[in-house]
């Protein structure tokens, strides 16, 4: 029983360990995770209530921009923040892009477009487990550090049982 809760544990960590080892190596040139059509967005502060709470992660799907309507809330890079706002005009010129009016009077061209609304899925909590788990020191005390530590454990007991063999 105790080698199987062990074993459990460790298949748990691997998981976890590889996951979060994806989620990094997926980061876009906003240090955003992006898989796909996929954006992660973890929201790390109160600036997006009461539509989304601190801790909560938002998966994104980016869709078809053409289907994104006046009054739709679409969320958007803005520099290096990721900003929610409500589309007030949309700008279609032809063949070539789309732009969007957001409340405020702010224009955001299609590129900088994460996805509307109506294409996301929240998960309370997980956001802010991921946030600490993909922070360079959360990574490296609770992902590094342990496989280190297992590593060097499995190198002693190799050395050990080669001794007993004598």
């Amino acid at each position: 029983m105790k080698r199987t809760l062990g074993n459990l544990v460790i298949i748990a960590y691997v998981i976890v360990a590889i996951t979060v080892t994806l989620c990094l190596l997926n980061y876009n040139e906003y240090s955003v995770t992006e898989f796909g059509n996929n954006t992660l967005i973890l929201i790390t502060d109160s600036s997006l209530e009461p539509d989304y709470m601190d801790g909560d992660l938002v998966v994104a799907k980016k869709g078809n921009l053409n289907n994104i309507e006046v009054g739709e809330k679409i969320f958007f890079y803005n520099d290096k923040d990721i900003k929610l706002g409500e589309v007030k005009q949309v700008n279609k010129y032809e063949g070539v892009s789309t732009t969007f009016i957001l409340d405020g009077n702010h224009q955001v061209i299609e590129d900088d477009i994460i996805g509307s609304e109506k294409n996301v899925k929240v998960y309370s909590t997980i956001g802010k487990i991921l946030s600490v788990l993909e922070s360079k020191w959360g990574f490296l005390f609770l992902i590094i550090f342990p496989s280190v530590l297992a590593f060097l454990h499995e190198i002693f007991q190799v050395v050990v049982e080669l001794g007993n063999k004598d």
